[in-house]
């Protein structure tokens, strides 16, 4: 007789541990960012190098993203999430102790292959774990603990950083109690036949739609530029805020109030798409973005530079859910893999280019970061009309077609 599968059922431990991992995902890489005007004083006259410590997990993300993805699929989400969260904290931690500037680096892209086996696995085993509205409400647990994981990280990176440039490696010590969370309260996900005869009806329905690849590669630039646009301020402000006084405590949580700003737009982007369609606050989200890193070239201070982290997380929290959102529309149980590593690798390629952009940026600028702010947040105000403006017509068409 064939002894059946038996579901497991997530407890609330189980949830608490995919939170936290969660934390880990959007700046596990730049968790060290307040220490980085410190670092660059270790490291004189290698500026490229040292911003790489920040953005260089991204580009791992990017290149074994989607083959972590296939490895989680064959042979099994939970056993990659443990392997990954152990090599987050090895990689993360072993900077620490590292003597050149060339094995940090090494150690950094390492610690990238982790967050992308966290990245690849969370976000799936939520959706395995629950259906209906409790997966609407864990989803949005997930984006208000990544905001606060930015709050978390960066405060404690900065705190640590006061003590020396190496210590804020240390944070990622805070893996350890994640391992064993999700050690002791996750399994493999085990599919109830009502969900799987639910899946089967969905792969015949969707068997002939076609998704529209136009709009998924607005959505792909869209988020490139966006990362672009995020990870330009843990690269660069707290040399800024340095320059204004501030210690590197308070860097990091002013870096976290980015992080809250995002969250809280990220929960509350359901009851706005409600009233505003998704391009139009894809529009504003760029808007926001423009402005805040515009406006801090007119009067050079510090709450003028918290002003711009509030207000770009603010974009943020408005411009990732229009993009999930939107593409979540656009793929089909055969497209499905295939489109989200798009916008996977699309995303970390917009976190790592920055570095690329920025120093030959700089270069002509004459070293004046303000500048650059001014430069890319006009291109991102100027952005944010075009797609506001083409929304309008995209949506009058849209209406005309129904």
């Amino acid at each position: 007789m064939k002894k059946e599968s038996v579901v497991f059922r997530p407890t609330k431990v189980t949830l608490v541990a995919i939170l936290l991992s969660s934390m880990l995902i959007l700046m596990g890489g730049a968790a060290v960012a307040p220490a980085l005007n410190d670092i660059k004083l270790a490291f004189p006259g290698q500026d490229f190098l040292t911003s790489l410590i920040i953005t260089l997990p991204s580009l791992a993300v990017a290149l074994v993203g989607y083959a972590v993805g296939i490895a989680a699929d064959r042979y099994g989400k939970v056993k990659v999430l443990l392997l990954a969260l152990a090599i987050f904290i090895v990689a993360g931690v072993a900077s620490y102790f590292l003597p050149t500037l060339e094995s940090i680096l090494v150690a950094r892209f390492i610690l990238g292959i982790g967050i992308a086996g966290i990245t690849s696995t969370v976000t799936a085993l939520i959706a395995e774990y629950y259906v209906g509205i409790d997966r609407v409400k864990v989803l949005s647990y997930q984006s208000a603990a990544m905001g606060v994981g930015v709050l978390i990280l960066e405060f404690t990176g900065g705190s640590l950083a006061e003590i020396s440039w190496r210590t804020p490696f240390l944070v990622y010590l805070i893996g350890i109690p994640i391992l064993l969370m999700a050690i002791v309260s996750m399994r493999e996900p085990r599919m109830s036949d009502e969900d799987r005869a639910e899946i089967e009806e969905i792969v015949r329905h969707e068997k002939h739609r076609k998704a529209n690849y136009r709009i998924v590669a607005l959505c792909y630039v869209s988020i490139f530029f966006c990362m672009n646009l995020v990870f330009l301020l843990p690269t660069s402000i707290p040399i800024v805020l340095s320059d204004l006084g501030v210690s590197s405590a308070i860097v990091g949580l002013f870096l976290g109030f980015h992080g809250i700003a995002n969250a809280v737009f990220s929960i509350l982007y359901r009851r706005i798409t409600a009233r505003i369609p998704p391009f139009r606050i894809l529009g504003m989200g760029f808007l926001c973005m423009g402005v805040g890193l515009a406006v801090l070239i007119l009067f050079p201070s510090v709450p003028l530079a918290i002003f711009t982290l509030i207000i770009t997380g603010v974009g943020v929290g408005m411009i990732v859910p229009s993009l999930v959102n939107t593409l979540a529309g656009e793929v089909t149980s055969s497209n499905s893999g295939k489109i989200m590593g798009g916008y996977g690798t699309c995303l970390n390629f917009g976190q790592f280019a920055i570095s690329l952009i920025s120093v030959p940026l700089l270069a002509v600028l004459h070293d004046s970061y303000y500048e650059m702010y001014c430069l890319m947040g006009l291109i991102a105000i100027v952005y944010g009309i075009v797609i506001s403006v083409w929304s309008v017509r995209h949506y009058r068409l849209a209406a005309a077609a129904a």
